[in-house]
This record gives C-alpha cells, structure tokens and sequence, in this order.
C-alpha cells in the first residue's frame, strides 16, 4: 500500500487550491456525545488530514472535495463514534509532522506503517497490502534493477515507494516528486527514466496514459498500510479500531473495497489481521492473487 501516493481531477484543479480545501462530514449522532474524552483538536471533531493524489483511497473529485475508500470508510467510522470530521488537504511530507506537531488527529491516506514511522506516529489496524511497482515509457528496454543504474528514477516524496527506492535502487538517481501524478508527468516528458508507485495507483494511470506506459519490475511491499494517528490520541485511536474490526466483521470493509478495487483481488496477506475477511471471500468464491 502505498502512498501508499496527480489524479484525474487534480490536473484540473491545481494543488494550490486543494491544499486550501477543507470539507466536513457531519455524523448522524450527537456530534458532541464523548468528543471531549478523545482529546481531538476540536472536541467532537475528528481533523484528518488527506492528499489530492492517492486515488482510490482519497482524491479529489471535479469541485474539489475528497471522494474514495477512506472517505467512505472515516464518514462511517465518525458517524458510529458521533463525532464529525473535517478533511483538510495537505502532502505526506507536511501531513506526517502535522500529525505528530497536533495540528491533525488523524492522516487519512494509505501509508506503509514502517518502523521508522511508528517513532513518531501511531497507526490503525492495517487497511492494505499492496507492491511497489517500477513504470517505464512503452519503449523503455529496463527490465530489472540493475537496468536502472545511473537512470533517474522518481518516487514520491516521504512515501513507501520512496523508501523502496532507497533501499533497492541505490545505484539509480533519486528524484523526489510531490505526487506520483507530477512523476509521471515528468516520466512521460522525458526527464525521469522510470518513477515507482503503489500498486493501487498504476491501473488508473495507465488508463490516464494508454499504450505510453508499461511496468518494468514489481516488489512486494514488506509491511501492510494503515492510517496514522497522533500519538496522544490513545483512546481515540481504541475507538476508531473498534469500529473499523467491526465494519470487517460485517463485511461493509469488504464491500468498500471491492467498490474501489473491482479489478484487483483482496490482498491475501491481510487474511493475518482480518481472519473475518477471508470467510467473506471464501463465501463468495473469489478469485485470490
């Protein structure tokens, strides 16, 4: 999972404006009723902070206002803890030290729950488990690790694929971009060799770019994703994880997920965690990786 992270609206929209965009939910309970116990930045309100490129998870539609899996999933989550919640665009590399400095309760965007990132955040129960995925140009002859040394090869800033690229790639040249959609503007005008994302984003992208793209390599991620929380917030985060076992167990997880993933099978890595999701499927007869 990655960033587990521009999409479809936000060539259109500009992250200027995004980054200024900030849009509540409302829940169907007394949004004030156990608020002030959380310790939330404003009692009775969860603040979660999203990125404008990390389609299906959480993206901007045509008027701005953020649409996709974790939105569904955090506006059910509030409303069956009363709480209301407000969405306030920002990036994985202002959002993380948002999170940790107070100014968000909760990022909600796939990240990599790595060990580098518990030091200073706190994560959910694990929401994903996707690969690290290398895209090239169509006509591109790299095929492998070592066909990348000395190339410049892009990831986005502070994210999992970031990291990969660290790790794996150390004979390539590293360029950090903003979001994986301002890398593969770069890939397509010729100034990367290749940029890495997350396994959720490459079948969009290639829908975005036909027949201008293709992958080169893939490597599964080593930790599943999560959302991160402020540290502080220990009962808060008890909370929201009673709830979201509870939207697994009632199969509303599942049924989300294949919404935003028809194509792409249920990670059976995750059976681990949600031993729940795995009857469901079973029941269903789906197809596993």
């Amino acid at each position: 999972m990655n960033r587990l992270p521009l999409r479809r609206a936000l060539g259109a929209l500009g992250l200027a404006a995004l980054t200024a965009a900030s849009v509540t939910a409302c829940g169907g309970g007394d949004s004030a009723a156990g608020g002030d116990d959380f310790g939330l930045i404003q009692a009775g309100t969860i603040t979660a902070a999203v990125t404008a490129g990390d389609y299906p998870f959480v993206s901007p539609d045509a008027s701005g206002k953020p649409v996709g899996l974790l939105v569904d999933l955090n506006n059910l989550i509030a409303d069956r803890m009363h709480l209301k919640i407000v969405y306030k665009t920002t990036t994985v590399a202002a959002g993380l030290p948002g999170l940790t400095s107070g100014q968000y309760d909760l990022m909600s965007v796939g990240l990599v729950a790595s060990d580098e990132r518990k030091k200073s955040v706190a994560f959910t129960k694990a929401i994903f488990w996707g690969q690290n995925v290398v895209v090239v140009p169509a006509s591109s002859p790299v095929k492998s690790i070592p066909d990348l040394t000395g190339k410049r090869v892009g990831a986005g800033a502070n994210s999992t694929q970031e990291d990969f690229a660290k790790k794996k790639l150390t004979n390539a040249q590293l360029v950090s971009e903003a979001t994986d959609g301002a890398g593969v503007n770069q890939l397509l005008a010729g100034n990367l060799d290749a940029m890495v994302l997350g396994s959720t984003h490459v079948g969009q992208i290639f829908k975005e770019h036909p027949g201008k793209l293709k992958v080169a390599l893939t490597s599964p991620q080593e930790q599943p994703g999560a959302e991160a929380v402020n540290k502080k917030l220990t009962k808060f985060l008890d909370a929201y994880n009673e709830q979201l076992t509870a939207l697994a167990n009632d199969g509303t997880f599942l049924k989300l997920y294949q919404k935003y993933f028809p194509d792409l099978p249920y990670p059976t890595q995750m059976y681990q965690f949600w031993p729940s999701i795995q009857q469901q499927i079973e029941k269903q007869g789906k197809p596993t990786p």
